[in-house]
């Protein structure tokens, strides 16, 4: 039997440690998107919000402005959703890197998948009221 054990310098190269080891780039770049998705819905409703009182305050283009309203609503969030897949995406691509750090990857991939899942749970909801008016 040959009991051939590598230099130390070749074992150092092989060995992984978790201290030394990067955060991976597509996480932090999920997480990221996550989070302006996250202020972009948060800002979307709260324009929306504030036209939505002020239609309801009397104006005499009451359907001319809820329309608008509602449009805006519409375009943004499914704007945003797209950019959630999008996160979603880069951060299972996050996760796979090995020799990386997956923190943010994971943090990054569970709040877009929330999001999305909120977004889909939306949607099923409006199509269910729709269906019994």
């Amino acid at each position: 039997m040959d009991n051939y054990s590598p230099p130390q310098e070749e074992q150092a190269l092989y060995e992984e440690n978790p201290r030394n080891s990067k955060h991976s780039g597509p996480g932090i770049a999920s997480f990221v998107i996550a989070l302006i998705t996250l202020a972009g819905y948060i800002i979307t409703f709260v324009v929306v919000g504030v036209n939505a009182s002020s239609v309801t305050g009397g104006s005499d283009s009451f359907i001319t402005n809820s329309a608008e309203s509602i449009f805006y609503l519409g375009m943004s969030v499914l704007v945003l959703a797209a950019v959630n897949v999008i996160g979603a995406v880069i951060g299972i691509v996050g996760l796979t890197l090995r020799k990386r750090r997956r923190f943010f990857a994971v943090i990054g991939t569970i709040i877009n998948g929330v999001i999305l899942l909120l977004f889909m749970l939306m949607i099923a909801t409006v199509l269910v009221n729709a269906g019994s008016a």
